[in-house]
């Protein structure tokens, strides 16, 4: 089952920073995500744990606690599973069965390798970025409309 987390928390910066200056209300975020509001507050209780969100003020949540280019999608990763991987073996193979027994051991150095891969990748995108090309995304979208 795929995990969902770490881009909904990022929807959830990227939308913050759309509608800076704004009230945006759990429920509002809830709605762009399709969830509920109480799942919503959970995972800005994670960004704040995180520290990339800081303390609501004047009824707003998008008070970053970084810069927006300091802050990257592997600082969201880590915000929600800072040590489980993306690929785990199954170590509850048979041992009465040789492979079972030599494939965990195999196959858990080539995700070690996959996942180092995976967060060096994620360190180099700033949430900055996800705005900008959302923010591109959007008008382009718009001009489509408009056509």
């Amino acid at each position: 089952m795929a995990n969902t987390r770490v881009s909904d928390l990022l929807q959830i910066l990227v939308y913050l920073k759309v509608h800076q200056g704004e009230e945006v209300s759990s429920q509002l975020l809830a709605s762009s995500l399709k969830t509920n509001p109480s799942q919503v507050r959970k995972m800005i209780a994670q960004l704040r744990a995180a520290d990339i969100l800081a303390a609501r003020q004047n009824n707003r949540y998008d008070n970053f606690a970084r810069d927006l280019d300091q802050i990257t999608v592997l600082d969201v990763y880590r915000a929600t599973a800072p040590k489980n991987p993306f690929l785990v073996p199954d170590q509850e193979t048979s041992g009465q069965c040789s492979v079972g027994v030599a494939f965990p051991e195999v196959i858990t150095k080539h995700f070690a390798e996959v996942q180092v891969g995976i967060e060096q990748r994620l360190d180099q995108i700033t949430v900055q970025q996800l705005v900008d090309e959302t923010l591109a995304n959007i008008a382009e979208h718009e001009n489509k409309k408009e056509a």
